[in-house]
């Protein structure tokens, strides 16, 4: 918009010439078709020509339409004073609407939205209008130009021309104004030069053919629709408003002729028609442009939305993978103190089991001999207390083979030596020996060569889940078995004694479900408490195997 504060009066004068030329250029084509008192027209661009003016050149311009109504008036024959007073409501009109739009709806000259085209046909196309044609009217009453009686048809003839010249010329004006050349491609040119040989040929056979002349047969009008839409849905607004102004000016001119299906026996009644017409078609061509533009914007938001989205979803998705590698390094790390902690406490068990072999044990099979040595004595000399010698000798050996039990327990020697076959080997033997239970180890080739701390976990699970087979399932045999399917290895300790279920293991106390859970999750694998085919109880751990293929079981008793 062009601003004329801080402007010389050369400027001032300069656009207020410029206005007053406009509009006296369009006011003397709306006075060719004048119908009331040589001031009334149903075709009236001045007031769609004096809107745009004063949104570019601004309030200052104003004094130019009063100038230019004045002069077209008196041109025609209007009196000078009810010129002058036709003139300074027209100006009025014209401001009315400007302040309107402006205050009210914070208008843009570009209307992509549906309420700048609801203001434009309320607000400057109605109610402004509507104050110009009520003066103008008033003017001519006052001047004996307009009778009484006739003075309500003359006011709403006024109002429709003036409404015509908003909607049908202010619309292409402000497209010249607000947006560039909608043509972009040699193929867009071809469409656009048809669509208009096409609008004015098919208005010129709906409006200007003689054959029509006089039948009013309406549905024909309806004809033009299609390329109004064509043109809003295919160039935007300059398209929609040129079209628009093409209908509009083929209609007038068919219409004043006489032809085509708003023509009338009256020519007053044939514009009344025709401005109603091109009234509905600007309105209608306007609001779909205007609702399509909404539909771009929501879609381009929608579209910026889901960008939005996406970043915002990548950002998630990376702080997520940053949040699981530093996971998985926390878990990485804690693994590594687990095994630590896990060849620390068994290198304190191998500790204490040695001391208990090696110290106490020998202390034990000391006094075992001293024990013995004085029992034979007592029963040489016929003592008492030979009896009670006996007893103490034999205390001292069950507690030397409890001893050696433990200590075995804790310092699985075999393992050093043999690895762990031949620690879960002692393991059986010492099963067999100490608790009277046939225990039978099957081991696949090749299994067992695993890394030390793998073949600890696994050997203090199988110690485990053999400890609790012998508290809890009150069974003949036990079994140990160490296999490979596929991927997989799998250590099992199975008994035929009278069972214990997943559920029960889990409500059970001291049995250690957790703690092989736990040995398993270090091996990265699981276990499973099942009840076997002779009604006996199966601890399986399973775990990712080694490299080297699967064997056949071998039995070792």
């Amino acid at each position: 918009m062009v601003t004329i504060r801080g402007k010389s009066r050369f400027d001032l004068f300069l656009y207020s010439g410029i206005v007053a030329l406009a509009y006296y250029a369009g006011a003397k084509i709306g006075l060719a078709y004048a119908v009331v008192g040589g001031a009334i027209s149903l075709v009236w661009p001045s007031s769609g020509i004096a809107l745009v003016l004063l949104f570019v050149l601004g309030f200052a311009a104003a004094p130019g339409i009063a100038i230019g109504s004045f002069l077209a008036n008196v041109s025609g024959g209007v009196p000078v004073a009810v010129a002058a007073v036709i003139g300074t409501g027209s100006m009025i009109g014209a401001s009315t609407a400007v302040v309107l739009l402006k205050r009210a709806t914070r208008f843009r000259i570009t209307l992509d939205r549906i309420n700048d085209v609801v203001a434009l046909i309320v607000l400057a196309a109605g109610m402004s209008t509507a104050v110009s044609a009520f003066i103008g009217t008033a003017a001519l009453l006052g001047g004996g130009r307009v009778s009484v009686t006739g003075c309500a048809a003359a006011f709403v003839k006024w109002w429709l021309g003036d409404m015509m010249g908003v909607l049908v010329v202010a619309p292409p004006l402000f497209s010249f104004l607000a947006y560039s050349n909608p043509i972009h491609s040699a193929t867009q040119t071809i469409e656009a030069c048809a669509l208009t040989l096409v609008t004015f040929w098919v208005s010129y056979l709906i409006f200007g053919a003689p054959q029509l002349a006089g039948h009013g047969y309406y549905p024909a009008a309806l004809a033009i629709f299609p390329f109004v839409i064509w043109a809003a849905l295919r160039f935007d607004h300059l398209g929609t408003s040129i079209a628009t102004l093409i209908v509009s000016v083929v209609a007038v001119w068919g219409t004043t002729h006489g032809t085509g299906p708003l023509a009338a026996e009256s020519p007053v009644d044939s514009l009344v028609r025709w401005c109603t017409f091109a009234d509905v078609v600007a309105v209608t061509g306007l609001l779909l442009v205007a609702a399509r533009d909404q539909e771009r914007r929501v879609y381009k938001l929608l579209q910026a939305a889901h960008i939005e989205l996406e970043r915002r979803v990548q950002e998630r998705t990376d702080d997520l993978k940053k949040a699981n590698n530093e996971l998985q390094d926390e878990m990485a790390r804690r693994r590594l103190l687990e095994e630590e902690l896990i060849q620390i406490g068994d290198q304190q068990q191998r500790l204490i089991g040695r001391e208990l072999h090696d110290g106490l044990g020998q202390h034990l099979t000391s006094l075992g001999l001293y024990c013995t040595a004085l029992n034979q004595k007592l029963q040489t000399q016929g003592h008492p207390a030979a009896d009670d010698a006996a007893t103490v000798v034999g205390l001292v050996k069950q507690a030397s083979v409890m001893t050696r039990r433990i200590a075995h327990g804790l310092d699985p020697v075999a393992m050093e030596y043999g690895g762990l076959a031949a620690a879960l080997r002692g393991l059986a033997e010492t099963t067999r020996t100490l608790n009277g239970v046939d225990c039978v180890l099957r081991i696949a080739p090749d299994v067992d060569l695993l890394d030390p701390l793998m073949q600890i976990n696994l050997y203090r699970a199988a110690q485990e889940a053999v400890s609790n087979a012998l508290k809890y399932c009150n069974g003949q045999r036990i079994w140990i078995d160490l296999e490979q399917t596929g991927r997989m290895q799998t250590l099992s300790i199975g008994d035929d004694g009278v069972g214990i279920g997943e559920e029960e293991m889990e409500r059970a106390a001291g049995l250690g479900l957790h703690n092989l859970r736990h040995r398993a999750s270090l091996l990265g694998g699981a276990c499973t408490v099942t009840r076997n085919h002779l009604g006996g109880t199966t601890v399986a751990i399973s775990y990712p195997a080694p490299e080297g293929g699967p064997g056949h079981a071998r039995e070792i008793r």
